[in-house]
């Protein structure tokens, strides 16, 4: 029998895995070969913050090494893709090699945003997005360090948990005026602040931005839009990710915030599909990992000519550190909501509503009703629905 054409996939995310695995579920045969240009196997990329404590520090591998051999999924590490010849069919890489396609799955993943702060280029600012960044800021560890990290996000919170529990002393600075402004309203926030902020080797700053980082031979210091100083020997840049779209769009392909893909995963050129944190699909980029789970899926069964549209349903956000757990999903905010708060049990609980239908809520401190929120916010249930369930 004879071999059919390959796919060739851009990447080691999870969007990357997903999509290997539903291939080779679907035809033993097709040939499949992943290029990514960390040089370790693929890995959970959420525990990165938490890898930093960790026995050895290394993030949790998706799958055993011999998973890749026992599947005949190719693995080629070390690679980076400079450019894609769409005419030829080829993707060409750093060393100078290339690569022939029938077809190719972009799942390159974000990168952190980095701030064009003055200084930010200094020697001892760091961020945190894959291993080569955990290896490098782990040498910056090795001594007790007074941190600056900026952004009080989902991620920032996890590294500053996680830093907190190495001995080191860290600051967070958030230019929004509370803590997780993506999950929470302003009441959510600062409630969730007021749980924290008590931490020992933890301060809290919000409202403020930096506005400049000093140093001479390595950051010493930053100076803030409120006016006010700080002193640092370490600071780490958390402040959200943009979709890695260089190579797609240095191709010609669709870009606006990410690489433009319909409901199948499809861009612009049939032969090219992406998943993941890279693609924007329904004008959305998720940057969550079950729907970069979905989405590989969904590109997988597009190649093999069994086409399923991405379901593009509403994901929560789960966060448990500082002996805290937080769950969010939907649409944050609005006059029509329903609070319940325990200020004895340090929990509260916002449902928020519009047209008499469930669109988002957060929970923290109890998040043992998380699904049936995500229930009502995607069955879009009424107050009525939403009771019954034990919500209101």
């Amino acid at each position: 029998m004879s071999r059919k054409p390959g796919v060739v996939i851009i990447g080691s995310s999870a969007a990357a895995v997903s999509a290997a695995k539903a291939l080779r579920a679907g035809d033993p045969e097709i040939n499949i070969s992943i290029y990514s240009e960390e040089k370790v196997l693929p890995y959970f990329r959420p525990s990165l913050s938490f890898a930093l404590a960790a026995q050895p520090p290394e993030p949790r591998p998706m799958n055993k090494p011999e998973f890749y051999t026992s599947s005949n999924i190719a693995m080629n590490l070390g690679m980076t893709a400079v450019s894609i010849d769409r005419k030829q069919k080829t993707v060409r890489f750093a060393d100078g090699s290339e690569v022939p396609y029938q077809s190719l799955l972009l799942a390159v993943g974000a990168s952190c945003f980095v701030p064009p702060i003055p200084g930010v280029t200094l020697p001892g600012v760091l961020s945190l997005r894959d291993q080569a960044d955990l290896e490098r800021l782990l040498d910056f560890l090795k001594i007790p360090r007074q941190i600056l990290l900026i952004g009080g996000g989902m991620l920032g919170l996890e590294l500053a948990a996680t830093l907190l529990q190495m001995r080191h002393r860290v600051t967070i600075v958030e230019c929004a005026p509370y803590l997780l402004n993506a999950q929470l309203d302003e009441a959510g926030g600062k409630f969730y602040t007021k749980l924290i902020e008590s931490t020992e080797g933890l301060e809290i700053i919000t409202g403020s931005a930096v506005k400049e980082l000093s140093g001479d031979e390595h950051v010493s210091g930053a100076t803030l839009t409120n006016g006010g100083t700080l002193d640092c020997n370490l600071a780490i840049v958390s402040a959200g990710a943009r979709s890695n779209i260089k190579l797609a769009r240095n191709c010609g392909l669709e870009c606006r915030h990410g690489i433009v893909v319909d409901d199948f995963m499809r861009t612009d050129d049939p032969a090219i599909l992406a998943a993941g944190d890279c693609a924007e699909v329904q004008c959305r980029s998720f940057g969550l990992w079950e729907p970069a789970l979905a989405q590989g899926k969904t590109a997988a069964l597009t190649i093999l000519g069994q086409p399923e549209a991405f379901t593009c349903r509403v994901y929560g956000a789960t966060l448990n550190v500082f002996g805290t757990k937080l769950y969010s999903i939907g649409i944050i905010g609005g006059d029509d909501c329903r609070e319940f708060q325990d200020n004895a049990k340090n929990t509260l609980r916002q449902i928020f509503f519009a047209d008499g239908r469930v669109i988002g809520g957060y929970m923290i401190g109890d998040t043992s009703a998380m699904m049936a929120l995500n229930r009502a916010v995607n069955e879009q249930q009424t107050e009525e629905q939403a009771a019954a369930n034990g919500l209101i």
